[in-house]
């Protein structure tokens, strides 16, 4: 599966990274310091819950060097939805789903009106991550789950999200 992550802050960083860690084909889109840490030394997170790792990641701040994915994560700040979700075309094919993990309850409709409502699948994270250095992240804690003990993501078919405003079910 290709995936990229767009907004590769502390959130969409540890979600790529333990697709990286699965062996997925990530490419995290990045900028700044941080896209030059990634490059050159690789993405590091520190979590009591699946572990402490390390992987060398595919980044780029190009993406129409990255083409057509299979999956991205939509991991960017709520309030840059609308700059970043119009950025998405050179990774958008015919079968792209689009995964939003942000706060905020209509990311899913707003990204449904840029690549279709049978693209977009409803998502939520349940972990409290920061982004403390260029390149490492750090899971402080995780929220939600039903142990707390482990970092949660739901996610929700495109059919059933793309028919609801009403908010997570």
């Amino acid at each position: 599966m290709r995936i990229a992550v767009m907004g590769s802050g502390a959130v969409g960083s540890y979600w790529g990274g333990l697709l990286t860690r699965a062996g997925e084909r990530v490419t995290f889109i990045a900028r700044g310091d941080h896209l030059d840490v990634l490059r050159d030394q690789g993405l590091t997170v520190q979590s009591p819950i699946t572990g402490d790792f390390r992987c060398a990641v595919s980044a780029t701040d190009d993406l129409d060097a990255i083409g057509q994915v299979d999956l991205i994560l939509f991991c960017v700040k709520t309030y840059d939805l609308d700059a970043a979700a119009a950025r998405l075309s050179p990774l958008v094919g015919p079968d792209t789903l689009l995964l939003p993990l942000q706060n905020g309850i209509d990311s899913a409709e707003r990204l449904s009106k840029v690549v279709g409502p049978a693209a977009v699948l409803g998502g939520v994270a349940y972990v409290a991550a920061t982004r403390v250095a260029p390149g490492l992240v750090v899971i402080v804690a995780s929220t939600g789950s039903s142990s707390g003990s482990s970092a949660v993501a739901s996610v929700r078919e495109p059919s059933t999200c793309a028919t609801s405003s009403a908010g997570p079910a």
